[in-house]
């Protein structure tokens, strides 16, 4: 058995230690190089994305009307949380069996996942056939049959519409459906250490919860990076037309000086005294040369002078 100090021998031991009688080791501060693995391939991710909340608070909306308009039943989809993961966090907390869809964002590089949960996918098919969603599942042991691969297809294809059309303020994007999968273990889109963006979608229908999961890799979203930390063009839904139509016909009405130039020359002050009537001033400019048309001052067009109708006009020839 151990020897366990009294309380006097504790205060005696902590005592010594502050007058110095008592010896301690000394902590060896770090100094110099730290040793840095490469093969981590940490990524620094700053701050919130302004525009990827907006988009997917754009993404529900759409997913909610969309979704409640195939089933004929009142759906509330909420964006409940973003999270910046590791792939390999994310794949394990993924249950077997699950509706795990890849897709491609045409035109970034790279793969992503859009995954429904079992509760969910029997919920939506009791739905479709008119059923009350109130029945008990038990999705162990079994994959999906045809007609649920078919009736989840509808629904994945549904949200991608919603998504290629949520996104289109920040980026234009093309969700395209690659494949299928309901074990996570066949699934690697990226390597296990690679940084992730988790977005978790909370669906409610006829008082059930489930979960909808979207993951996108960082490096996908990367070259577009300055897009999601922005959040002024995720607030621009789409231009307003009438207000471009109203700014142009008023562009439109601006009244500019236009100015023919025959030619030039250069004299100096003593000449500019002693000129009278009669006096000739030769240019730098033939009759018959193209002279310069300009707009506020900048040359525009060139042409030759002329006459039209009784009067001195400038016929354009060339757009400069």
């Amino acid at each position: 058995m151990e020897d366990i100090l009294s309380q006097e021998e504790v205060d005696a031991l902590l005592k010594g230690i502050t007058d110095g009688e008592v010896e301690t080791e000394k902590v060896e501060e770090v100094v110099g190089v730290r040793a840095y693995d490469f093969t981590a391939q940490e990524k620094i991710v700053r701050g919130r994305m302004p525009s990827l909340d907006i988009a997917n608070e754009r993404l529900a909306r759409n997913f909610r009307l969309s979704l409640s308009a195939a089933i004929r039943r009142m759906v509330e989809v909420t964006s409940v949380n973003v999270n910046i993961t590791k792939f390999y966090d994310f794949m394990r907390g993924i249950p077997f069996p699950s509706s795990i869809n890849i897709f491609k964002m045409e035109p970034l590089r790279g793969f992503g996942l859009l995954v429904f949960d079992a509760p969910m996918i029997f919920s939506l098919i009791e739905f479709f056939f008119g059923g009350t969603g109130k029945g008990y599942y038990k999705p162990e042991g079994r994959e999906f049959t045809p007609i649920e691969q078919k009736i989840i297809h509808k629904v994945v294809m549904m949200f991608f519409s919603d998504m290629e059309e949520a996104w289109k303020p920040i980026y234009p994007i093309v969700p395209t459906y690659v494949r299928a999968e309901m074990n996570p273990q066949f699934v690697t889109i990226v390597t296990p250490v690679d940084v992730i963006i988790k977005v978790e979608f909370i669906l409610e229908i006829e008082a059930k919860q489930c979960k909808v999961l979207l993951c996108i890799p960082y490096g996908t979203v990367e070259p577009i990076k300055e897009k999601l930390y922005s959040a002024f063009s995720a607030d621009r839904d789409e231009l307003d037309t009438k207000w471009l139509e109203r700014l142009n016909e008023g562009l439109k009405r601006i009244p500019v000086v236009l100015t023919g130039e025959l030619g030039r020359t250069t004299v100096n002050i003593d000449e500019v005294l002693s000129l009278k009537t009669g006096d000739v001033l030769l240019l730098n400019s033939r009759v018959d040369d193209d002279q310069n048309l300009s707009i506020e001052g900048v040359r525009k067009f060139s042409g030759r002078f002329g006459v039209y109708r009784g009067s001195y006009g400038l016929k354009i020839k060339k757009v400069l």
